[in-house]
Formats: C-alpha cells, structure tokens, sequence
C-alpha cells in the first residue's frame, strides 16, 4: 500500500500565519497588496543606481520593467479588471516619468492589456520622452482572430498606438496555451505565415529583438527552442518565482518549473524576462510567520521585494516585468533594484523552505491574468479563486465550535465573499460550458474549480457547518482530482494519498486498525455500501465522494459520519458499465458494517489470489 504524507499542517500554519491575526485578517476580507507596499519606507529611493543587465545586442536594459497590463483607472482601480471606468492618463504619465527618473527604461504591454487600452495609454506617455529614453516592448496577441490580416492589422496597430517607428522586444504571445497547443501555435504563427514576416521584419530593423512568451504545454517551449539555431530567439519571456522554481508543477500539473525553463535558456544563451514574480500578488502578502521570518533577515525590506530578489538574481535574467499600478508599488520596486542586492545561499534556502510549505497547501494556481474573463454567465473568476486562496492561505481557523471565535471566523468567510465577489457573479452561478478553459494561461479546470468551490461554500453556509473542517476537506478533494488517487485521508494536518485500486487500500487499513482512521477526513472518488462499511469500521467521521449509492449513505450517516457528495445513485456499477459492482452486489443485503467485512475480506483476498 502506497503511502504519501504531503504536508504537516502545523508546519503549514508556522509558515503562513494563525490564531488570532489570521481570524482577524478574515474579518477584513481579502487584503490588498497596495496596504503592504504603503508600509514601506521611499524616502530615500536614489535616482541613479537602478541595476542594469545587457542584451544581446549590447542593449543596457534596467532589471525592473515596467508592465503595463494593469494601469490605474479614474477610480483607482486597476484597468485590468476596470472596463468600466476609463484609463486616468494623467497618473499614467506621472507614473511613467517616475520611472524613466528613477532609470527603468523597458515598458511591456499588448494590444489586449487594460482591455485593449494600454498601448494607446503608454504610447502617450511615452511620446514626452525622448526616444533614446525608453525600450518598448509589446506583443502579438492573435487569440481568437489570428487570419495573415488580422494578425498584421494588430501589428501595424501597435507602432501607431505606441507612437514609435520601431518596437525594441516583440513577442509571439502566450505560446504553449489551447487544448491542441501545437496546432493552435501554428494556425496563430506558422500557417499563416506571420513568423516567417516577423523575421523579415527583424531583418529590417522595425523589430530589433524577437521573442517568445510561454505558458503551458512544454512541447511548444521545447520545439521553439530546437528552432533557436535557425530563427536566433533574443530573448524568451517565463513565469518565473521563488515558487515556480522548484514547485511549478506540482501547484498544477499543467505547468512546468522554472528550474528547467530558465535551465534551457542559459545553455543556449537566450537571456530572459520575467513574468508573475509575485505570482499574481500571493507572494507579497505572506502570513504571519513568513513575514516574521523575512522581517528577521531584513525588518526594512518589504515582503515583495524578496520575491524581486529571487527573481533579479540569476544571471540570465534580463528584466523582471512588474504590473504596478500604483506609486507605492512602483517606487517599493524601484527600491528593490537600486541596486540589485543578490541572494545568498542562506536566503535561497529561507525562500525555498517557504515555497516548499506554500505549494503543498493546494490553492488554486490562479495569477488574476483576467484572460478567462468576460464569462458568459457573468462570473468573477478570479475573485473567486482570491477570496477562495485566501482562506486557504490563512489556514488556521477555529474548528472548536465552543470557542467564542468559531461562529464569527465562519460568518467573516461567508460575508467576506459576498463582499469581495456579488452573488450573482458566485461559483454556484456556473453552469460548466467550458469556453473558459482555453483561455487560461495556467491551463487551470476552471468548471471543475468552481464545482468544488461552490461545495466548499455550502458546507460553510449549512447550519452548524465546520469552518475548520471544510477547509481541509477542500485540501483533501483537490488532491484527490489532481493526483489521480483512489482515496486521500487527512488527520491532524497530515495528509495521506493512496492508490490501489478499488477497496483494497481502505481494507489494508481496516484490517491493519491502522490509527490514521480514528476521527479522520476521507476523500474518496466512488462509495459504495462495502467502502462505506469499511469507514463505519474505521471510524472516520467525514467523508466527501463524488459518487455514492443510497445504502452507502444510509449507512455512513446512521453511524454519525458526515457525508457530502456531487452524486446519489441507486448502486454502483461494475467497470464495464453492465451490471452491479461485485463487491456491492455482494453486501447489498447486509445490515451493518460488521456483517460486511467478512464478506470484503473474502472478495479482497480472492481478487489478490488472481493476480
């Protein structure tokens, strides 16, 4: 029976924050990065010692760029998400000349930022400075029209809304996404013959370094790179954090570590850009005992700016793109990098150890990019998935219902989602049509996600439900679908993933009287009346399946066990779709969980025997 024990919650909750400060911080709803930023201390940021790194053409290229994709609306807001409200140009310009001040000389947009209005925003920004001032860098986003004339329509475009006669970086945008990555990359690029016009357009001096942004599917990044000797990449654009290093992939599947994407990059000698390095704002508002951590190797320095160190810190790394959208965070920034102070052996260790504890606590690897967005149905995916990461992210929360903190921790999740996302915008308002799943640059299951959201909140809003527990059914589930598991067991902040196929390792268990059972959480992907004789006899109390049949559940509930579910049926049926499980035709006509087991142990040792 094969075991794995993922993450201890205590060890979790050291990390990132408890007691009474996280139960606080519930109260207030989701935080705002601006407030940690405005903590900070910009008194004395110098004008004339922002770190430069060289392209490869010779090109000084500051370490911090700035990225355009989230410029500040006449509300304040972020024109990211803000389409409502037009662009404030006025705090554009101040912004940007701020930086150009302070020596950040690249600027990073797309036709599709600030939904489509940053290019036009920057280019009158930086049309009041000479051009010998700034490197311009934007993109071809051909996402949902990407014919040889639409393509070259938003190229043209671009020059004119930016106000320039030639683009310093331009990239191939977004490379690796859709559901066939390789054909959705050549209808975009190849077949239209759109990369073969961008290298002519090199050649003629209008483009002066071509690239690459990457997210998704590593065969694109891969086959892109084995073309390097024939089409000369300048440069290639990565997610790249003290978390993607190393845990990428496990936080989502989909994805790739940057350990190997900056790797490839070094051996060919391609410098890089970054992009997230905050991972969608996560990384600057770490909890408690992160933050006392951090505060302890530098109590001036601010939390984002170690996650701008790790970044900054490899060689290779050309710039470090940053979406700020206000002075706070640009002049925090601008800070960090002037000049650039390296990490050290130590402080690598200190972020991976965080980075470690963080991507084993599952949330949903969500960067706020908006690119899902409009739904259709009028949902606000990613407030959604922040209000939901949150809570996870807090993770202790009261579980004893006596405690006169209990009641007002639950009523502070519940209220603070109605407040941060309307409730008509809610994950329960999802009806799974799925034209959001391409769209997403971390390739997340976004109906799946709101599946298990909408679950997770309606566990909250029945009467007498366990904030606590809920919380951790909702760790357990989410490993359970994403690793492929038969089961997954949690206790005391321990979790254990197994993956024997059908009862076998919850017999194991039984029958060993192995601890880990007693007053347990259970995920499980299917219970039938056998399983769930087997957790009577365990004594776990609750249980979350995603299908269960009637005398399961009549089974689990008149034990006390707490039961939720996707799905009621009458039995459950065999693998080949034809007739009853053979387990539960066995013990359909078994009254109690002991009268079962004898029965399990004979079907589990002869399936055993035929093997």
């Amino acid at each position: 029976m094969k075991t794995e024990n993922k993450i201890n919650r205590r060890r979790f909750l050291q990390i990132f924050g408890a007691g009474t400060a996280a139960t606080a911080a519930m109260l207030t709803g989701c935080s705002d990065t601006k407030k940690e930023s405005e903590q900070t201390t910009n008194n004395d940021i110098p004008t004339d010692k922002m770190t430069y790194r060289t392209d490869s053409h010779g090109q000084q290229v500051s370490i911090l760029g700035y990225g355009c994709m989230r410029f500040p609306t006449i509300q304040g807001k972020s024109g990211r998400e803000d389409a409502e409200n037009e662009i404030d140009q006025e705090e554009v310009n101040r912004l940007i000349d701020y930086a150009i001040a302070h020596g950040v000389n690249l600027f990073d947009t797309s036709p599709a930022y600030c939904q489509g209005r940053s290019e036009k925003a920057l280019g009158i920004a930086l049309s009041r400075h000479k051009r010998n001032e700034f490197l311009v860098s934007t993109k071809l986003s051909n996402f949902g029209v990407f014919t040889r004339e639409a393509s070259l329509e938003m190229y043209y475009n671009s020059f004119k809304e930016l106000q320039v006669d030639y683009i310093d970086y331009y990239l191939l945008h977004s490379v690796g996404g859709g559901d066939d990555a390789m054909g959705y990359f050549k209808a975009r690029y190849i077949d239209n013959g759109i990369l073969d016009f961008l290298l002519e357009e090199r050649k003629a001096g209008r483009i002066k370094n071509l690239g690459f942004s990457y997210h998704g599917d590593i065969r694109i990044f891969d086959y892109l790179l084995s073309r390097h000797d024939e089409i000369h990449w300048d440069f290639v654009l990565i997610q790249h954090s003290y978390v993607d290093w190393k845990h990428a992939k496990l936080m989502n599947p989909r994805n790739t570590n940057s350990e190997y994407l900056y790797g490839e990059l070094d051996k060919r000698e391609i410098p890089a850009f970054v992009m997230e390095p905050l991972l969608g704002g996560r990384l600057a508002n770490l909890n408690d005992h992160a933050t006392e951590l951090l505060k302890q190797r530098d109590p001036e320095a601010s939390i984002a700016s170690w996650a701008f160190r790790f970044a900054g810190s490899m060689p290779r790394i050309l710039s470090v793109l940053s979406g700020m959208t206000y002075m706070e965070h640009l002049q925090d920034n601008v800070k960090t990098y002037s000049p650039l102070k390296p990490l050290n052996d130590e402080e690598y260790q200190l972020l991976e150890e965080i980075a470690d504890i963080f991507a084993n606590f599952p949330m949903v690897p969500c960067n706020t990019c908006q690119y899902c967005m409009p739904c259709p149905y009028g949902l606000d995916i990613p407030g959604i998935f922040s209000h939901y990461n949150k809570c996870l992210n807090e993770g202790n929360v009261q579980e004893d219902r006596q405690n006169p903190e209990y009641a007002k921790a639950r009523k502070a999740f519940l209220v603070g989602y109605d407040r941060s996302v309307p409730k008509l915008r809610q994950a329960d308002h999802c009806i799974e049509c799925g034209r959001c799943i391409p769209a997403c640059p971390q390739r997340i299951d976004i109906p799946q996600e709101m599946h298990r959201i909408n679950n997770f909140v309606e566990t909250l809003k029945r009467n007498g439900a366990d904030l606590g527990k809920a919380t951790a059914m909702a760790v357990l589930i989410k490993k359970l679908d994403e690793g492929n598991y038969s089961c997954v067991i949690g206790k005391d902040g321990e979790v254990r993933t197994y993956n024997q196929k059908g009862v076998q390792d919850l017999y194991d268990l039984v029958k060993e009287q192995n601890p880990i059972m007693k007053n347990a959480m259970i995920a499980d992907k299917v219970i039938g009346k056998g399983a769930a004789a087997m957790i009577v006899l365990g004594g776990f109390s609750e249980v979350f399946t995603h299908a269960i049949c009637t005398s399961a559940k009549e089974m689990l509930e008149s034990n006390g066990i707490h039961v939720t579910f996707d799905k009621e049926v009458d039995y459950i049926i065999n693998n080949a779709g034809t007739d009853w499980c053979p387990l539960e035709k066995r013990v359909k006509n078994c009254s109690t969980a002991e009268e079962c087991w004898p029965i399990i142990e004979d079907f589990v040792l002869g399936l055993r025997q035929k093997l």
